[in-house]
């Protein structure tokens, strides 16, 4: 992005901001607060620390999104910022989900729909408003990497001590029963301040391309990826291992391939290629795709039971799911690991697409305006947010995301649109 560019929208490069003015210190204090509130529900645990206000419980992560999307929608409107074409899907994700719902259950059984759609609404509007120029966004990048350090020393903690240490400290705070720990061939799966294993370790894998992207020293690099992979294994989640393997090929792909201007066509082809391969030759595509993505057999095999239920249940009733009924079975009651069924079993199917659709509306190329070029750091966080949200896709087919990873996805697309807002105008 060229200085012209970056001065029309309140910004300067970042590593080396400095305000000139009172407004502009303001300007800088309002991002800091904002990054450190929003990730503050990453190392509170969501599911032992909830308030109630006004009949509504929320979560450190909840409550953030939701005081800050009024000044965010503010941001929004003032002169110089424009809408994108992932705004209108973001919002009608949210507001499928909610009419789907009360169209399924009633007005007054919103409260857990409302719930979700919103905080992710919120957490999207949030980012679109708050993290748009370089300097905001570095100010969220390098609150995320020292919390993710922390998280992750929570989960080391927890592999030596055999305890959820986090949870059970949160829980006796604030008077509520803490999660019990699980274990894989007798050894704890540490699961930090979040609420499951697998999410603490797939949230290390999405957050290693920021690490990858946004730092220069190579020791640095190393050091922040490091820990990252030390959260996956820590974890001992398949999915989250296959998602920072994912995401190192990703980057390793664009370092050694940067003087090819078409790496990413040549990219796109050859996945394109391997997804009609796999569909042409496997009997059950996501199926194969099941069974090679875990390190248990038992799993992979009882995911593939969950799908099959799954589609039987959407194609009952494909327009407005199901809400969150229950369907009287032992094997959609207790879990459904893949994102993308379980919005489509309590939203429907137009929901799904209208996720699904504000994901690729953020990612998908654009046409550059005239002459406009990112700065550096720019060009490396929109690579990185790209990575992050093709990784959230992939993951989303064995993982099921609640609490402050849904918050978090949110986030991670309304910057990214952002980052195509600048692009676009």
């Amino acid at each position: 992005m060229t200085r012209t560019r970056l001065e029309a929208i309140g910004a300067a490069a970042p590593y080396d901001w400095a305000p000139s003015d009172p407004r502009e210190a303001l300007a800088v204090s309002r991002h800091q607060f904002a990054a450190w509130f929003v990730l503050a529900g990453l190392i509170i645990p969501a599911w032992e620390a909830q308030v109630s206000i006004a009949g509504a419980k929320f979560t450190v992560g909840r409550l953030a999104v939701t005081l800050l999307v009024g000044p965010a929608l503010v941001l929004l409107t003032r002169r110089g910022r424009h809408a994108v074409v992932c705004d209108l899907f973001a919002f009608l994700t949210a507001a499928w989900m909610l009419g789907a719902a009360a169209s399924t259950a009633g007005f007054g059984s919103l409260s857990s729909p409302a719930a979700e759609s919103l905080q992710f609404l919120f957490s999207y509007i949030v980012a679109r408003g708050y993290f748009f120029s370089p300097a905001a966004l570095d100010t969220f990048v390098r609150a995320l990497k020292i919390l993710t350090v922390a998280v992750v020393l929570v989960g080391a903690v927890e592999y030596v001590s055999g305890r959820w240490i986090a949870h059970e400290a949160a829980a006796a705070i604030f008077g509520t029963t803490p999660l019990g720990a699980v274990t894989r061939s007798g050894v704890i799966r540490a699961t930090s301040t979040l609420d499951h294993p697998i999410l603490f370790g797939v949230f290390c894998a999405l957050v290693n391309p920021i690490v990858l992207l946004s730092e220069r020293a190579v020791g640095r690099k190393i050091l922040l990826s490091g820990v990252c992979l030390a959260g996956c294994v820590l974890s001992q989640s398949s999915a989250a291992l296959m998602a920072y393997v994912l995401g190192v090929a990703a980057y390793s792909y664009d370092r050694l391939m940067r003087r090819l201007p078409g790496r990413w066509m040549i990219f796109w082809t050859v996945l394109g290629v391997a997804i009609g391969a796999l569909i042409t030759l496997a009997e059950h595509p996501i199926g194969w795709l099941i069974s090679h993505l875990t390190l248990d057999p038992v799993t992979g095999y009882y995911r593939i039971l969950i799908w099959d239920a799954a589609f039987e249940r959407i194609g009952q009733s494909p327009l407005t799911g199901y809400s969150f009924q229950l369907f009287d079975e032992n094997i959609l009651d207790s879990t459904v690991d893949c994102v993308w069924l379980v919005e489509a079993l309590r939203f429907g199917l137009p929901a799904m697409a209208c996720l699904l659709a504000t994901n690729l509306m953020a990612i998908w190329p654009v046409r550059r305006h005239s002459g406009l070029e990112f700065d550096d750091f720019c060009e490396r966080m929109n690579l990185a947010f790209t990575m992050v949200i093709l990784l959230f896709f992939f993951t989303g087919i064995t993982v099921h995301f609640w609490n402050y990873i849904w918050i978090f996805w949110g986030l991670c697309i309304g910057i990214k649109a952002s980052l195509r807002e600048i692009l676009c105008y």
